[in-house]
């Protein structure tokens, strides 16, 4: 299989299509820019992703881990 690198555009707006980084090209991009995460971060992916949580789901649960707790 080969990768498509033809740029692609919207017939209606003219603006490129894009499609959200996977994982893998994440992490690539971070070791790039020299940013690392956190033992806690790393941890708390981890968990999240091990529970089959992806997109939208996964960032809202480690948004909400993140948060502190009102009335603790």
């Amino acid at each position: 299989m080969s990768k498509s690198t033809a740029l692609k555009r919207l017939a209606t707006t003219g603006r490129f299509v894009t499609k959200p980084l996977g994982k893998d090209k994440a992490t690539k991009f971070a070791k790039v820019e020299g940013v690392v995460t956190s033992s806690k971060s790393a941890k708390t992916l981890k968990t999240y992703s091990d529970r089959g949580l992806k997109g939208d789901a996964l960032r809202s649960a480690i948004t909400g881990s993140f948060t502190n707790k009102k009335g603790k």
